[in-house]
């Protein structure tokens, strides 16, 4: 369960977004002017060294892909956190608004585990 003190805060006059702790971001479908955002989530195992003591784990490996074109709505099948969406999003160029307005419609999607603060 995601942690319920995890915050972000934006302020939509500066375009200022800050991350408090590890904020997730549950199954949502995301598209904005001509942002298209991807979060695709796989199992990955964790293999020891032999003689490690060590314990062979399922992981989960989370890549987020963000591209600008024309538009398509496409739904996010993975957990993942609000920074790497942001860092996405960044990787792109989009602009703080633009990445305020998502922060804003996924929280209001239910999709974001923690509290947005918009100062």
């Amino acid at each position: 369960r995601p942690d319920s003190l995890a915050r972000v805060a934006v302020n939509e006059r500066t375009g200022t977004v800050v991350i408090g702790g590890d904020v997730k971001i549950s199954a949502v479908a995301v598209a904005h002017g001509g942002l298209t955002v991807q979060v695709a989530e796989s199992p990955m195992v964790s293999q020891p060294q032999p003689f490690g003591g060590g314990q062979t784990a399922v992981v989960p490996r989370t890549d987020v892909g963000v591209q600008e074109s024309q538009a398509q709505l496409i739904a996010l099948d993975a957990t993942s956190t609000v920074k790497q969406l942001v860092d996405a999003l960044n990787s792109v160029g989009a602009s703080p608004r633009d990445i305020i307005a998502i922060l804003q419609a996924v929280k209001e999607a239910g999709a974001l585990h923690g509290e947005l603060v918009v100062m």
